[in-house]
């Protein structure tokens, strides 16, 4: 989840369902054929091309993966590419979240879960993952620094290579080489996270250099690492 001020972006997709609600003014957002939508709120889907046209200073963003079981039950709702299905799966998180933007941890968890109730999913009509499915998402994470080509990884859960791709895609919502990007992203993160420099946390994810790390993630979220890297503030889960 992001939480704060939202600016405009260059044309993006990424592998995540991306909930959007303004506090305040509204965001307007526009699809791959430049259709526009103007509201508070939106949903939208996976691996869709978007931009952020107008931005507003309280938003919070939620990005819910495809692959697990909720971001599963957000695929029932069966919202389209265009940016007016975007507004209108949104109008039912109008009322959700809080009153001022989540600070903390447990306010993000409070916020989560009160904008995924409002959206209704339907859990009933989700179909079962494939075994073979479930372990590369478990594998996955923890293999980054291993071949991560299909046909290294077809063996390990025991199909053929063309079997494997189209039951990734079929079940999680889109092929693998963007989910491992968008998983190396992650981890580029963490490492800014900690105060790597963006040639560090670009090696320290599989990245060429910080010039290919830039490029994925500005392809991803229609920015650089470094126009928020100094900016956001981290915020971790509390220790008990």
């Amino acid at each position: 989840m992001y939480a704060g001020p939202l600016a405009p972006t260059d044309r993006h997709a990424h592998p995540t369902f991306q909930v959007l609600l303004s506090l305040g003014a509204p965001v307007r957002l526009c699809d791959a054929l430049q259709r526009e939508v103007e509201g508070r709120a939106a949903v939208v889907p996976p691996d869709v091309e978007h931009a952020v046209v107008q931005g507003a200073m309280e938003t919070v963003l939620l990005h819910v993966p495809a692959e697990d079981r909720v971001g599963r039950q957000l695929r029932t709702l069966g919202i389209g590419e265009d940016a007016a299905a975007w507004g209108r799966a949104g109008e039912a998180l109008l009322g959700g979240g809080g009153a001022r933007l989540p600070v903390r941890w447990a306010e993000a968890e409070s916020w989560t879960q009160a904008l995924l109730q409002a959206l209704q999913a339907d859990a009933g009509t989700a179909p079962p993952t494939h075994p073979a499915v479930k372990k590369l998402l478990r594998l996955l994470p923890t293999a980054l620094d291993e071949d991560v080509r299909l046909s290294a990884l077809a063996p390990r859960v025991g199909l053929s290579v063309g079997r494997l791709s189209h039951l990734f895609s079929a079940e999680v919502g889109f092929p693998l080489r963007p989910y491992i990007l968008w998983l190396r992203l992650h981890r580029a993160a963490e490492h800014l996270q900690r105060g790597a420099s963006l040639t560090e946390a670009a090696h320290a994810a599989g990245f060429t250099d910080s010039a290919h790390l830039n490029h994925t993630f500005r392809r991803t979220f229609g920015l650089n690492p470094s126009d928020i890297a100094g900016v956001v503030q981290w915020v971790r889960p509390s220790t008990r």
